[in-house]
Order: structure tokens, then C-alpha cells, then sequence
């Protein structure tokens, strides 16, 4: 089986060393690179499935929109300390497909880096903490959201959205299943539906949820169970 490539824009030096040695066996790592050079030189020449990223900068945000734009087959992870709520949701439309922290153990990089490297997505506990507060205040900001639905039903949607089955919304949110089918039925009369895919449809025609939420999975590692709602 073929590595995989992967580019890791990192500073630091201890720190990409870290990541070298816990990935190296599974893929071809490009971390000693001129960061002085041209990012699409780079990408050019060593054609990366992954980049890794160590910030999020305004200006990493217009790399990751291009990259995502003219290597569609390019995946960007970011390796942070902190996940900021107003960060992720500017992330995700960029087309960031996870987000791991500096602290993150060996054996959990590896199970993000495999997943995004398939065109999954990576979010930890934390971070999908964030990532639905981040859509919550979508929810208050527009008020034909919350004048269809409550921010459950909303939240469920969502989810919907990302590909989740009832028994991963009910862990997630840990509501039971019973009032998730519930929930479920409730948006389906008010947008007058009868399956998921119809809701999603017209929920991303209506532009309640953004389009590329809906076309790919995101996967939650929830270690702790929360009720978020």
C-alpha cells in the first residue's frame, strides 16, 4: 500500500519532530521545507494528501480556501492549543476538515490524521462543543431559524446534516433516542417533508445550514457524555 503524502507547516521544532516520529510509518513526511517558499510551489512538487497547519491566520484562512478550491483532493488539518468559537465556523466554510490540539494523544492523532486523510472529519469533545455553540448563535442571528424551529430541533438538524444516526445524536446530545424520533418528526411536518434527505435538501436550498455541512460526515469523539441542550 502506498503512503501518503503530507506537508506539516510547523515552527517549531520539537513539536514537528513530535508528529514526524508518532506518523512517519504511515506516510511520507514533508516537515524540513523552506517555509520562505511559495505555498503552491510546494504543493506543486511534493503533492500532499494532508496539510498540516499550526495556526489559523487570516492568512492561512485564504491558503486553506485556495488549496481546497484547486486541490479539492488536499486535506487541511490545524494543530492548535486553543480552539477559538468564532474561529471554527470561518474554518469549516474554508474547508478546514478537523482540528487537532498540541495535547492530543499518539494513538487519537493517528485515528484524526487516517480519517481526514479519507475525506472524513475530525473533531474532538471540545471542539463540537464549540462547533454547535458556534451554530447556535447562527440560530439567534437569523430570525427565520428560530421562528421554524427550537435550538433542539435545530441542533438535530444539523446533525442530520453531518450524517449522524439516531443513537450517535442521542450520545452526542445524550437525550434519548424516543425524544430524538420526536424532535425528528417535528421538523419534517414544519418543512413539510418525509425523509432526511428532503429535509436537508430544502434546509441548504433555504440556506438554514451551510451546503458543505451537508455532503460529508464529521466525526465526533465524545469521551464525556454532556447535555448541550
Amino acid at each position: 500500500m502506498l503512503k501518503k503524502n503530507m506537508i506539516i507547516l510547523e515552527n517549531n521544532l520539537y513539536l514537528k519532530m513530535g508528529l514526524v516520529k508518532i506518523l512517519e510509518s504511515d506516510y511520507n513526511i514533508y516537515s524540513d521545507i523552506d517555509l520562505s517558499k511559495n505555498l503552491y510551489d510546494l504543493m506543486k512538487h511534493y503533492k500532499p494528501d494532508i496539510i498540516v497547519i499550526n495556526d489559523l491566520s487570516k492568512n492561512n484562512l485564504k491558503h486553506v480556501k485556495r488549496i481546497r478550491s484547486e486541490y479539492p483532493n488536499t486535506y487541511v488539518v490545524i494543530l492548535t492549543s486553543i480552539i477559538l468559537e468564532d474561529e471554527i465556523h470561518e474554518a469549516l466554510l474554508a474547508g478546514v476538515s478537523g482540528y487537532v490540539l498540541y495535547n492530543i494523544k499518539s494513538k487519537e492523532l493517528r485515528k484524526a490524521i487516517d480519517l481526514i486523510s479519507e475525506g472524513e472529519y475530525y473533531f474532538n469533545s471540545s471542539t463540537m462543543t464549540i462547533f454547535i455553540k458556534s451554530y447556535l448563535k447562527l440560530f439567534d442571528s437569523k430570525e427565520i431559524i428560530s421562528h421554524l424551529f427550537t435550538k433542539r430541533e435545530y441542533v438535530i438538524l444539523l446533525m442530520l446534516a453531518e450524517g449522524k444516526n439516531i443513537q450517535e445524536i442521542s450520545q452526542t446530545l445524550n437525550i434519548s433516542e424516543k425524544s430524538i424520533n420526536i424532535n425528528i418528526n417535528k421538523i419534517y411536518n414544519k418543512l413539510s417533508v418525509k425523509t432526511r434527505i428532503q429535509a436537508i435538501d430544502k434546509a441548504v436550498k433555504n440556506r438554514w445550514i451551510p451546503y458543505n455541512l451537508a455532503i460529508s460526515n464529521l466525526y465526533v469523539n465524545y469521551n464525556k457524555k454532556r447535555t448541550l441542550l
